[in-house]
């Protein structure tokens, strides 16, 4: 990943839901969950895979995506309904315009899923203090496009969680589901990605991440695409 900072210190990936039990209604239960401590400071990122099963509960990519985007929406508002603060689909070049709808690129993964295939997408969380929820997003946008969709050639479907205006405690946060994660080029879905789904994704995301954030603040936001000047 070109984006890896080799200067990152050192931190430790930790498991973030070590035994849970599967719970339909809460999807960090679908997948094995790794992160940083909970009482580090300023950011963190969480990552995971989604495996087709997990636990003896059946997984798909529209399920798990579709409940990112309907946060905070009553239990039967339908799905693909937009309760999140925002959300928007990345593709690489040369990927089908249609596969720009969430809906379409998700259930495209579980359409085309292979035999014996052991993931439908690779998952992360990016959480840290913001002054304002749009320099949040723009800044993991950035990072999505640079360090994920274009390097590895995959799509990313990215959803922006505003918890305080749900009256919670939590930092708001953005979510990155990359489909597959596979390549995804003109003729659809490729090769897997396995740098994206496997142990060592969290440190390499990580570590590329706080790169790139840094030079977010040492350059300012008005340096960098859609960005604004910071505060």
């Amino acid at each position: 990943m070109p984006c890896k900072d080799d200067d990152t210190p050192a931190r430790q990936s930790i498991a973030v839901n070590p035994n849970c039990k599967p719970d339909p209604a809460d999807v960090h239960t679908w997948l094995s969950l790794v992160g940083d401590r909970a009482d580090t400071k300023g950011t963190r990122v969480m990552h995971g895979c989604l495996q087709p099963v997990y636990h003896g509960h059946v997984n798909s990519a529209a399920g798990f995506a579709s409940a990112k985007m309907r946060v905070g929406l009553a239990a039967d508002a339908a799905p693909w309904t937009l309760g999140a603060a925002r959300a928007e689909v990345l593709l690489p070049l040369g990927a089908d315009d249609r596969l720009s709808d969430p809906q379409t690129l998700m259930e495209t993964v579980d359409a085309e899923l292979p035999l014996k295939a052991r993931a439908l997408l690779a998952y992360f969380t990016f959480t840290f203090p913001t002054p304002r929820i749009h320099e949040q997003y723009e800044l993991v946008r950035d990072f999505t496009r640079r360090c994920i969709v274009d390097t590895f050639e995959v799509g990313a479907l990215i959803v922006s969680h505003t918890p305080h205006r749900a009256a919670r405690a939590q930092l708001p946060h953005v979510h990155v589901m990359v489909p597959g994660p596979r390549r995804l080029t003109a003729i659809g879905l490729g090769e897997w990605v396995w740098p994206l789904a496997d142990k060592r994704a969290h440190e390499l995301v990580r570590n590329a991440f706080l790169e790139v954030q840094a030079g977010w603040r040492r350059d300012g936001l008005q340096s960098h695409p859609n960005g604004t000047a910071a505060s």
